[in-house]
């Protein structure tokens, strides 16, 4: 998506030019005129893609690595030609001991997270649940943990277990901010990750 396509890069030290090469899950790889100056990897950036044909594409992510007129950007929100974003995502794998509110009560399920964003989480669990069912769950988040009730919007058949996409309800500013900066956190070790290896 984008090849070829003019772009604006921005970081704090300025704007530079140049165009979309390759565009991949949440890798954005540019040509430009000139590198970004005194800028290291896991910098915030933002690319705005002037597309022939989605028109005017804004982006926000950090840099990931910068070769030789080539930048790397791990994009973490999309900006659609309309301005809605959508929250950025990333992998997480971490157990947790859920209840699963019913008519009768609540009842225990054991539930292992796969991702989460700053509004959402997937988690995978043996028991089959339903859209609209609400799934309370402490999530550890290094020493601590935070408490997210998860309501299912999707559900996916697995070899061996569920998976279900879920939005997170009741969330506070305090809470959204530290599943922000986790997820901004795990970016940021992926951009490492990722330019270690080019």
């Amino acid at each position: 998506m984008h090849e070829l396509a003019l772009c604006r890069l921005g970081t704090k030290t300025g704007e530079v030019e140049g165009h979309v090469r390759t565009f991949e899950g949440d890798l954005l790889v540019l040509e430009v005129d000139e590198l970004p100056e005194g800028r290291e990897i896991g910098d915030a950036a933002t690319v705005t893609v002037l597309d022939p044909v989605r028109g005017r594409c804004p982006y926000v992510g950090l840099l990931g690595g910068m070769t030789d007129g080539e930048v790397r950007v791990v994009v973490l929100e999309r900006g659609e030609p309309n301005q809605r974003r959508s929250a950025a995502r990333a992998f997480y794998r971490v157990s947790a001991l859920g209840k699963l509110e019913t008519a009768d009560g609540t009842q225990a399920l054991p539930v292992t997270v796969v991702d989460v964003s700053a509004s959402g989480v997937r988690f995978v669990t043996r028991r089959l649940l339903h859209r609209g069912d609400v799934v309370r769950f402490p999530m550890p988040v290094g020493d601590e943990s935070v408490d997210l009730v998860a309501r299912v919007l999707r559900v996916e058949e697995g070899q061996h277990e569920w998976r279900y996409g879920c939005e997170l309800l009741e969330l506070d500013e305090r809470t959204r901010e530290r599943l922000f900066r986790l997820v901004l956190s795990l970016h940021r070790a992926w951009a490492r990750e990722r330019a270690a290896q080019h």
